[in-house]
């Protein structure tokens, strides 16, 4: 049987604001290299960035890094984007006032992704809020766990 052609990056950032732009960063290098659709690159990026932004605001011992992973499917038809934290708790969505300046993450993950949410980590501390994006006219593939060739 054959599989989908699979490109896949994962790195840990710091706990810091920095890690946001490293973040778009590396997904912007990664897609370009996977010649990525350019809608699919923008609007992975912005999600990236809210899942990163969101990752780094939850109480967690200042020790422990922010785990990204990148999957794309088939050249950008299925992107992955999975941010992993130990923070306690999960992640809710907020309806902010019209004053309030920040709390709208979720609400724009939720309108970006074609899907989003969120798993406990292994181990059970944290974890792992994921978006995924289609490139129009794609067909989506189930989302099983990675398997890595032992070669």
């Amino acid at each position: 049987m054959s599989h989908p052609s699979l490109y896949e990056a994962a790195f840990q950032l710091p706990r810091h604001r920095s890690s946001v732009p490293r973040a778009r960063a590396a997904l912007r290098a990664r897609l370009g290299e996977w010649r990525a659709h350019q809608d699919t690159a923008e609007a992975g990026e912005l999600l990236l960035s809210e899942l990163v932004t969101n990752a780094l605001r939850v109480p967690a011992p200042g020790d422990r890094m922010v785990g990204v992973r990148i999957v794309c499917r088939e050249r950008g038809a299925l992107l992955r984007l999975e941010v992993s934290d130990a923070g306690e708790g999960r992640p809710r969505m907020r309806r902010p006032g019209t004053l309030e300046t920040s709390g709208r993450g979720l609400q724009l993950v939720d309108a970006l992704a074609d899907r989003w949410g969120v798993d406990e980590r292994r181990g059970g501390i944290g974890k792992t809020v994921w978006a995924e994006l289609l490139a129009p006219g794609a067909v989506p593939y189930p989302c099983p766990s990675v398997r890595r060739s032992r070669r």
